[in-house]
């Protein structure tokens, strides 16, 4: 650093930046948004998997218990303390390595634990400059967070606007979102905003801190449009169930379409339940459900989301178990069986089958999607449709999941010639390696896959198919392909099959998938 611009003040303005020339990501997603991160081949590199912006934290936030957080934390803490009290280059940098070093999620409630012991001790000023610092400047993205984690202990409204800006990008919407609780003077407006404006695990992660909310107006957008995300509406569905009191909404006659149609897809997203409290924890739910019937009975121009919703809860009342414990929440036989006749009545309006053969011509996926799901429940055959929409784009066609579902003994043979003719089958099998198969780069491979997870079904048939398949790099292809295998007769197995099983063993890097082989092989049940 140039004397002339040496101080004794306290300051990190003049400091070379340990990120180098690399640009701001703040700068970066004031000007750009949602796009890809700067640093996204560094974080690429360390993993094999693409997580999309902020499903790394999501996911390891919802699913991961894990034991005690690492000790940098307390490394952490302690280059903190030390850059406060002198800020030089050795000691910024210090700081920024460990920060940078590993993802923060995993130590943050410790990390906030130790910064709200170490406040009193410090100057809150300079603590400021260092999370204004690393949220406007850093490079990396694992800085940010923790600028912006920095800024939710001594930052104020002037960092609203840095907040809502950094919050936008969902690598960072749950950082902004713990800091804007502690520091926004209307907190749940400014929540608010940000949730209307992300899509995925940011909308998760900031709707499940309004649950509490009073506004009528959150109530009514979480109802109508705050479950959705791109992620799974499963994991907001009860949320806003309770939190938007769906049951008392449906009271508010006459009920508009946007309510009607957000109560169909919470209903149907609580029926499915998955990751996140479902239909067993809602404790309306039966209000809700009558009350949503009688609305749907109301009307005949509804689309077939509310046919598949409909479905979804007859399916659901049909299911032999569980209500002896659901009596506690007003599942009584007779409200099931009411239920259960509106649904029926429903059900039987053959206004479903001309919309569902509308849909299935419809070039909007969703809406296809929509007719092609309400097929299957009219038992409406579309084999062929999708047959036509795979040959069209055999490596990127989502249609293959429902082709392979709808193919039989008189129709596999069609299907298999096809994929030996349209899928790159030499460009597959290059060998085994420990590949999730995920990205563009295996779309082949995904493909592929489709078909090997129900060639189990037709014993000796698609060998050039499997064979490619054991050959993958594609952890997933070669499961799928021993999985199909073990459901030959053993006499279907040529020596041609047998030699090549046996080498695939051999050459097997996975253990997981050898000691598989190696069941296969002894003729033992696959676990």
């Amino acid at each position: 650093m140039s004397p002339w611009f040496q101080s004794t003040d306290w300051c990190l303005d003049f400091l070379n930046p340990p990120w180098g020339n690399l640009s701001s990501i703040f700068e970066h997603i004031r000007l750009h948004g949602t796009d890809q991160l700067p640093d996204e081949q560094l974080v690429r590199s360390k993993s094999k998997f693409g997580w999309i912006a902020g499903a790394w934290d999501g996911v390891l936030g919802h699913h991961w218990r894990g034991s005690d957080p690492p000790p940098r934390v307390f490394e952490i803490i302690s280059a903190l303390q030390k850059l406060l009290e002198r800020a030089d280059a050795k000691t910024l940098t210090t700081l920024y390595g460990l920060v940078v070093d590993e993802p923060i999620l995993p130590s943050l409630d410790l990390l906030n634990q130790e910064i709200e012991e170490l406040l009193p001790s410090v100057d809150r000023s300079r603590l400021l400059q260092v999370a204004r610092f690393l949220t406007l400047r850093s490079a990396h993205r694992e800085a940010v967070k923790f600028g912006v984690t920095l800024i939710g202990f001594v930052g104020s409204s002037d960092d609203l606007d840095t907040l809502r800006i950094i919050g936008s990008n969902e690598e960072f919407t749950l950082y902004s979102a713990i800091a804007i609780t502690h520091i926004a003077p209307d907190p749940e407006q400014a929540l608010w905003e940000i949730a209307k404006r992300v899509r995925n695990w940011g909308r998760i992660q900031v709707v499940q801190r309004l649950k509490d909310t009073k506004n009528a107006d959150i109530q009514r957008w979480m109802l109508v449009d705050g479950f959705r995300n791109g992620v799974m509406d499963e994991y907001l569905a009860c949320i806003c169930a309770r939190s938007g009191r769906l049951d008392e909404a449906l009271k508010q006659l006459p009920v508009d379409d946007g309510l009607l149609d957000g109560a169909a897809d919470i209903i149907h997203a609580l029926i499915m339940g998955g990751p996140a409290e479902d239909i067993d924890a809602y404790a309306e739910a039966v209000d809700a459900c009558h009350r949503y019937l009688d609305c749907v009975l109301a009307r005949r121009d509804l689309g077939l989301r509310h046919f598949l919703a409909v479905d979804k809860l007859r399916w659901f009342l049909s299911q032999p178990d569980g209500w002896e414990e659901r009596l506690k929440s007003g599942w009584t036989d007779e409200h099931r069986n009411t239920l259960r006749e509106k649904c029926d009545e429903v059900f039987r309006w053959e206004i479903w089958r001309e919309k569902t053969t509308k849909g299935l011509t419809s070039t909007n996926e969703q809406a296809f999607h929509e007719a092609d799901t309400a097929a299957g429940c009219l038992s409406i055959d579309t084999w062929q449709l999708h047959f036509d929409r795979v040959k069209a784009h055999p490596l990127t066609s989502s249609s293959w999941y429902r082709l392979m579902q709808q193919t039989d003994d008189t129709r596999i043979d069609s299907v298999i010639q096809f994929a030996h003719n349209a899928l790159p089958l030499t460009e597959v099998e290059i060998g085994p390696a420990d590949e999730m198969g995920l990205g563009p780069e295996f779309r082949a491979h995904q493909a592929l896959d489709w078909v090997l997870q129900d060639l189990r079904r037709f014993p000796g048939k698609g060998w050039r198919l499997l064979k490619a398949g054991l050959r993958s790099p594609a952890v997933r292809n070669r499961n799928m392909a021993i999985n199909a295998l073990a459901a030959w007769p053993r006499e279907l197995w040529s020596p041609e099959i047998t030699a090549f099983l046996l080498n695939a063993h051999e050459v097997e890097p996975c253990d997981d998938v050898k000691r598989r082989f190696g069941m296969l092989l002894e003729g033992r049940p696959l676990s």
